[in-house]
């Protein structure tokens, strides 16, 4: 009998671009009097994301900054630079480079920071596994342009401050840069490491590197051959029972059939991270042609 059987299945005020008032007018004059700090250089991946491994902690020094808006005000127009409490965005050659601050702020710190730079963009951080903590895990970049890799767009992509640094070390924070001119409306979601507990949002294979079964090839496996192996890790494992495609080119998940016990003998396709500690096995009771998930063999590019 499967031990693990009895496991849970499965299932915008715009800011002013211009001071205004005696406070602020005051405010203003006294920032742009002090020496302006060095500005710390930021760099891209280029054709890649970067893999960063990032946390509250990691980035407690900038969170502790002041919420002091709009930096350098133009007579006309946006600013060129922001900070707020979850977020730094500064104008630097080509790209606005937004530092975060807080990945566990809300959201709107972060759409409110692009807005006083004139950005249009909304920037949400999620849940990931390990592989995908600091990588951007989905951008829509414009109407009908959705780019799972963005810095093949060259328009959105990531990096880190200080250049190269690790986060999860003291001072280390990943950015999002956007291109000068940008004008249309992007969505983008970052990975963040997960709090205890919380599943991750992602969709990483689980055999990937820096995943919990790294090194392993699970899919067209038994489930009691891939069991075998999370046992050995330590790991555990839930279900979802998918319904392949007449063609076995694509599956959808039906409710009613998650709650049946999976045996040994039933074929794994995917092997997914659902949370530390756990995987989630994409499974069926019959061996298929073909594997459903990628309607045929698992693609080189990520393969384990």
């Amino acid at each position: 009998m499967n031990e693990l059987k009895n496991l849970a299945r499965v299932h915008d005020e715009d800011l002013a671009g211009r001071a205004s008032g005696a406070g602020a007018r005051a405010l203003l004059s006294s920032i742009t009097a002090e020496e302006p700090a060095p500005v710390v250089p930021v760099t891209s991946r280029g054709n890649r994301t970067r893999r960063l491994v990032v946390g509250a902690v990691a980035v407690a020094g900038l969170a502790a900054a002041a919420v002091i808006g709009p930096t350098v005000l133009g007579e006309r127009g946006p600013a060129t630079s922001y900070a707020n409490s979850a977020i730094d965005i500064r104008l630097e050659g080509d790209y606005y480079v937004a530092t975060i601050k807080d990945p566990l702020a809300d959201f709107t710190k972060f759409t409110e920071g692009f807005k006083a730079v004139g950005l249009n963009v909304r920037l949400e951080t999620a849940p990931s596994s390990p592989g995908q903590v600091g990588e951007i895990t989905h951008v829509n970049s414009g109407p009908g342009v959705v780019v799972d890799n963005p810095n093949d767009d060259r328009r959105i992509g990531t990096g880190t401050s200080p250049a190269g640094c690790r986060l999860g070390e003291p001072g280390c924070a990943m950015t999002v840069m956007v291109r000068r001119g940008y004008d249309s409306h992007g969505v983008v979601k970052l990975g963040r490491a997960a709090q205890p507990g919380e599943k991750y949002q992602n969709m990483r294979p689980a055999t990937s590197e820096g995943e919990m079964l790294e090194g392993f090839s699970a899919d067209e496996k038994t489930v009691g051959e891939v069991l075998a192996e999370a046992r050995r890790r330590g790991l555990k494992a839930v279900y979802q029972v998918i319904t392949p495609a007449p063609d076995n080119n694509g599956w959808r998940v039906e409710a009613d059939k998650q709650s049946v016990e999976v045996g040994d003998d039933w074929i794994v396709w995917e092997a997914q991270s659902e949370e530390a500690g756990v995987l989630r096995l994409l499974v069926t009771k019959d061996r298929l042609p073909k594997n459903p998930v990628y309607g045929g063999p698992k693609p080189a590019i990520i393969r384990d």
